[in-house]
């Protein structure tokens, strides 16, 4: 039988928000190394992450809403400038309810639960897809396969059902254990 192979990369924490612009204004590109590498190698980059309520940078826990937003817009404006044409972005990560302790921070910024009760995680994917609209947009958790499985579906069929310009869904493995094969298929 025939196999084809596919690559590409995503860095762990070089491109989170925190890794980047850990002092405001002050950007520190490390995942170019990644990102140079899958370009040289000819398979795709995905951008990892946008939103994340774990890894973002302290300084906005003393900043207002409005404040807050404008730093957010500015990081997306940030990451579209350095990296115009990206493949695939994670747009959200973890989001789940109870997932990341500064999610808050973010959701807060990008206008709260709303209508839909995801109506943040809209806007940023709306934020996305108006810098990035050819990319392969994507909202990640983890190890929703064991936890959080419901909450998991409901919040990406909320987003879908919002009309959200969601184009995947990811799943890392983390503490995976003690799931078949037949469980995962």
């Amino acid at each position: 039988s025939s196999y084809t192979l596919w690559n590409q990369i995503t860095c762990e924490n070089e491109s989170k928000w925190a890794s980047v612009e850990g002092t405001r204004g002050s950007y520190n590109w490390g995942c170019d190394n990644a990102f140079n590498y899958a370009k040289n190698h000819g398979f795709p980059y995905k951008f990892h992450a946008l939103i994340w309520g774990s890894q973002y940078p302290r300084w906005i826990e003393n900043l207002s809403y409005s404040e807050r937003y404008f730093a957010i817009t500015n990081w997306y404006d940030a990451v579209k400038k350095k990296y115009p044409d990206l493949p695939m972005i994670d747009v959200v990560n973890e989001a789940v309810e109870g997932h990341q302790n500064g999610t808050h921070f973010m959701k807060e910024a990008l206008g709260g639960g709303g209508k839909t009760g995801y109506d943040w995680l809209i806007k940023a994917f709306e934020m996305a897809y108006e810098r990035w609209p050819d990319a392969i947009l994507i909202y990640n958790d983890f190890n929703s396969f064991q936890w959080n499985t419901d909450q998991y579906i409901d919040l990406v069929r909320a987003l879908l059902d919002a009309g959200a310009p969601i184009d995947a869904y990811g799943n890392q493995a983390h503490d995976l254990g003690g799931c078949s094969a037949e469980f995962l298929s």
